[in-house]
């Protein structure tokens, strides 16, 4: 028997909530600072509410889930850290580097499971996008573009866009790390860049402080990598096109096909996986458990949430100066698990 508590219990905490009541996990205390939101989901997966965070940290759970808005990661982690948790924690680490290689270095002291919340690596699609790459079917890669959009006020309908932590820059919003999902598939694909330039601003009527698009592009040695982030596109969509010198892929993550072109062959063969995408959410959860459980070795640890983090951090620099950012990741070489 698992002790889980869900810290945060907007969409993304009752999403986790529902998925660990699914893999049989019964024993689930939840925690929000919104009453009337932990209780609706007491009512309906029959976890057990608290007032506050020591009351739940004194019924001694040994996992916790973070899902509060992306500048209360790093604090609410370190305080799982402190009560020996593992820790589930959503994109991104947090909203600046601030105090990561510190928090990192402690969460290997204590050799607890840290993984954090990238489902695309879970994704059947882009596993099997990864496999051809890996076995050279288009080639050598000469460009990608990753694209995702998406309207803003759309995406939680039941509640006031204005608030939400996407909208406000002091809970870490913006669409660079709301978005930060493709910045993290793209390293995961084409491994760190050397350079990153960014464009990116509020160019659209939404009534937030941060930015609403963000055109990024990785600079490699051989090849270039572009991502377009935004909120502002009313037809929900999410992409990828990748160009190789004997083919090229495309993939839809919405509409769940991927076919590749072999240029040799002169024609198409095509992937459509069984998985849907609500169901990423439930074997990236089953990897979480499998790892607690020493079952199985974990994918996304700290280090390599470290990565998109940083890339965020470069692309923001970059499109504050108007000059291409380098890249330097050393300060946190040696830190996976």
């Amino acid at each position: 028997m698992m002790k889980v508590l869900v810290v945060g219990c907007g969409s993304i905490g009752q999403r986790h909530t529902r998925n660990l009541r699914h893999l049989g996990v019964e024993d689930i205390i939840a925690y929000d600072p919104d009453r009337v939101r932990v209780a609706a989901l007491a009512r309906e997966c029959g976890v057990q509410p608290c007032d506050s965070l020591e009351e739940a940290y004194e019924q001694g759970p040994l996992a916790a889930l973070i899902c509060a808005p992306t500048s209360l990661h790093l604090p609410l982690a370190q305080q799982a850290l402190a009560q020996d948790c593992h820790i589930f924690l959503e994109k991104p680490l947090s909203h600046t580097l601030d105090g990561v290689s510190e928090f990192l270095a402690q969460v290997k002291s204590q050799q607890r499971v840290l993984l954090v919340g990238y489902n695309l690596r879970f994704d059947p699609l882009l596993q099997q996008l990864d496999t051809w790459l890996r076995n050279g079917r288009i080639g050598h890669v000469v460009s990608a573009r990753l694209h995702v959009g998406s309207y803003l006020p759309w995406r939680h309908p039941w509640e006031d866009y204005r608030v939400g932590y996407g909208a406000r820059s002091d809970l870490g919003g913006g669409v660079i790390l709301d978005a930060i999902h493709e910045i993290d598939y793209a390293l995961w694909l084409f491994g760190m860049p050397t350079q990153v330039y960014c464009v990116t601003g509020k160019f659209g009527d939404l009534e937030i402080d941060v930015e609403d698009v963000a055109e990024i592009l990785l600079l490699y040695s051989s090849h270039v990598v572009s991502v377009h982030l935004d909120y502002i596109q009313r037809l929900h969509r999410r992409w990828c096109e990748i160009i190789g010198t004997k083919g090229q892929i495309q993939g839809d993550l919405v509409s769940r096909t991927l076919r590749l072109y072999d240029g040799e062959k002169g024609q198409w063969d095509t992937y459509e996986p069984s998985c849907s995408a609500d169901e990423v959410y439930i074997l990236e959860m089953q990897h979480f458990l499998d790892c607690i459980d020493g079952d199985a070795r974990l994918t996304v640890d700290g280090y390599v949430a470290a990565q998109s983090l940083l890339i965020a951090e470069v692309a923001k620099e970059s499109s504050r100066t108007g000059m291409p950012a380098s890249v330097d990741f050393r300060p946190f070489e040696g830190r996976t698990q």
